[in-house]
Parts: structure tokens; C-alpha cells; sequence
């Protein structure tokens, strides 16, 4: 058995999504061992390693290139 802190942070959601309620809140927790994130977005919960993270910017930034 391990015990581990992990790092996390997080945000009024409200402050980046003009569709957020009041409550609403984006939290980011690193895995214990180093491998991604555990993110709770408003009501939902999902987990991304890195290489899923990468991905997903590289495709965000492929659909809405900065002028």
C-alpha cells in the first residue's frame, strides 16, 4: 500500500465559459503516478493521459488556429 498527495487546481468555471452557472467549477488532479489527469468539468468527470491531452490540443488548434 502507498499513500500519495497529488497536485491539484481549479477554477470558476464561469470566469472562461459564458454558459457556466454561477457554481460551476473546472478542476485539474494529477495521477499519482505522473501519467495525466483526472478533470472535473462543471457535472462531468473524465480522465486523459498525456498523449490524450496532446491530441486534443493539436485537434482544437487544427479547428481554431490564433489569427
Amino acid at each position: 500500500m502507498k499513500f500519495a498527495q497529488r497536485r491539484t487546481v481549479y477554477a470558476d468555471l464561469k470566469d472562461y465559459c459564458h454558459l457556466a452557472r454561477p457554481v460551476d467549477m473546472v478542476e485539474v488532479c494529477e495521477w499519482a503516478n505522473g501519467e495525466g489527469w483526472d478533470v472535473a468539468l462543471g457535472n462531468r468527470t473524465f480522465q486523459l493521459t498525456h498523449g490524450e491531452l496532446q491530441a486534443l490540443a493539436v485537434l482544437c488548434n487544427v479547428a481554431h488556429p490564433k489569427e
